[in-house]
């Protein structure tokens, strides 16, 4: 019910691999409880946060709640089944952008097959304006571990209680929140990326995202470092931490890496979300220290025009930004994952393939991830798309259509690029053909959207396309089969 996880889709390989399978999943629980915390992650190896803060600080009710976690190969009626065969009195279910039609659906289900158990929903889908509002007794709008816990007592005192219908719910007290570390057990450790928090809110004013301006709230280092110890001690290595801009306090982010620091061992890997606009360089430093491969740190930059990026809520500086990620990459041991995104009010695609050769020859990124730009709900692009020109698919994710400045053709154009940089490029598979392919004087971005539409042209579409299809376009597109020789 939290805005706490990033894009499992975009991060999937913040961390090391895993092996993952169904029977890693926890089992289904052997009796009916009161209180169903029902998460569908995006995939086996994620675990979900929001549900075990939501349960960690239900006070005297937390025995009375039981979770139960999904991923996206679940359908509606088989979640529903789950359920069902458990007839908790009420269901609460964690919405996000790649989990919310399934929700609804089972909603939809429910109302019809179990109309006895109340429906809960909340997460960051949920805005004021939330179109499907009626699929649940209650929606809670933003941070909802008092107010779900406040809703859970009453109606189990009486269940017949009519309770407000949306509940815009305040930021939490970050200091009387428990922390739901404990709520991991010894198998997610094994099998699953864990996601811990240090902060709450964002003090930067992005536009284009959910938690823009919602002000930055640190967990207590007192209260912090002895819950990521009992984790280390349970033989937690990899770590990602769903803060938005982790080092936007010095002291605090400092504080947490020294720990890290203070414990380092071969293995350990820890995800940091890094500001470049505000990266300060005693943060480089302290990040600097760390051995090669034991950070993974996401940096978006997002876009290098001046204009776009202060439109956008980013700083107008663009060449401190580049400075500050070519610095990460330089002087850092960091494994250092970029994004841009295309589509932004004001940048063209001429605008958008110029900042792209520039940020790649500059800093020669592994790993760069292109994104269309999405119509986030309660966002300020959104709630002002119409002022900006910005047209949005309505449906999940909610990518731009179209723009003043990109029409739709164009923006399938750089996404048939954005796809085949991915499959080549940030996966490794081809690193001879990828160094051959940028081994040109010419426009990078023209480079590879030709080998783009090459393979598009080919094989009608970007995806599902295997390993020896994709090897045999790059042979015929560089004219020779030497590059793939030992």
């Amino acid at each position: 019910m939290l805005n706490v996880e990033s894009d499992p889709m975009r991060n999937a390989s913040v961390l090391p691999a895993m092996s993952i399978s169904s029977s890693n999943l926890p089992p289904l629980p052997a009796t009916a409880c009161s209180i169903l915390l029902i998460a569908v992650n995006a995939r086996y190896s994620h675990s979900s946060y929001a549900a075990r803060t939501l349960k960690a600080n239900m006070q005297e009710l937390e025995e009375a709640c039981t979770i139960i976690e999904n991923d996206l190969s679940i359908t509606p009626i088989q979640l529903a089944s789950r359920i069902i065969e458990l007839n908790p009195e009420i269901a609460v279910f964690s919405t996000y952008i790649w989990n919310v039609r399934i929700i609804e659906a089972t909603a939809s289900i429910l109302e019809i097959t179990a109309p006895h158990i109340k429906r809960i929903a909340g997460g960051p889908e949920l805005t004021a304006d939330y179109r499907n509002v009626n699929l649940f007794h209650q929606c809670i709008i933003g941070e909802g571990e008092t107010a779900l816990r406040n809703s859970c007592r009453t109606w189990l005192e009486n269940p017949k209680t009519q309770l407000k219908h949306l509940i815009e719910a305040p930021p939490e007290n970050i200091n009387k929140l428990k922390l739901p570390f404990a709520l991991y057990n010894e198998q997610d450790i094994r099998n699953r990326v864990i996601y811990v928090e240090a902060s709450r809110g964002c003090p930067y004013h992005c536009s284009y995202c959910t938690s823009s301006g919602t002000g930055l709230r640190l967990i207590p280092l007192e209260t912090l470092l002895p819950e990521l110890d009992k984790l280390w001690q349970l033989g937690l290595r990899q770590y990602k931490f769903l803060d938005r801009s982790f080092a936007a306090s010095m002291a605090h982010s400092h504080a947490i890496m020294e720990f890290f620091l203070d414990r380092y061992e071969p293995g350990m890997c820890l995800h940091f979300e890094i500001n470049t606009d505000h990266l300060k360089s005693e943060t480089a430093e302290m990040l600097a220290r760390f051995p090669p491969g034991a950070l993974h740190l996401e940096c978006g930059i997002q876009t290098l025009n001046p204009k776009v990026a202060v439109a956008a809520g980013r700083s107008l500086d663009t060449k401190k930004t580049l400075a500050n990620l070519k610095l990460l990459t330089t002087q850092t041991g960091a494994i250092i994952h970029a994004d841009l995104i295309f589509g932004l009010p004001g940048e063209d695609e001429g605008s958008f393939a110029k900042g792209f050769d520039k940020l790649q020859r500059s800093c020669q990124l592994p790993e760069l991830q292109i994104n269309l730009l999405k119509g986030l709900p309660g966002t300020e692009l959104t709630n002002n798309a119409e002022h900006h020109k910005l047209k949005f698919n309505p449906e999940p994710p909610y990518e731009l259509i179209e723009s003043a400045n990109m029409d739709f053709r164009t923006l399938m154009k750089i996404q048939r690029f954005a796809r085949c940089w991915e499959l080549i490029h940030n996966r490794g598979r081809f690193p001879d053909a990828v160094k051959a392919l940028n081994n040109t004087d010419d426009n990078l971005y023209e480079r590879w959207t030709q080998l783009a539409d090459f393979i598009y042209n080919e094989e009608g579409r970007m995806f599902n396309i295997g390993t020896k299809r994709l090897q045999r376009y790059l042979e015929d597109f560089l004219g020779s089969s030497s590059i793939f020789m030992e």
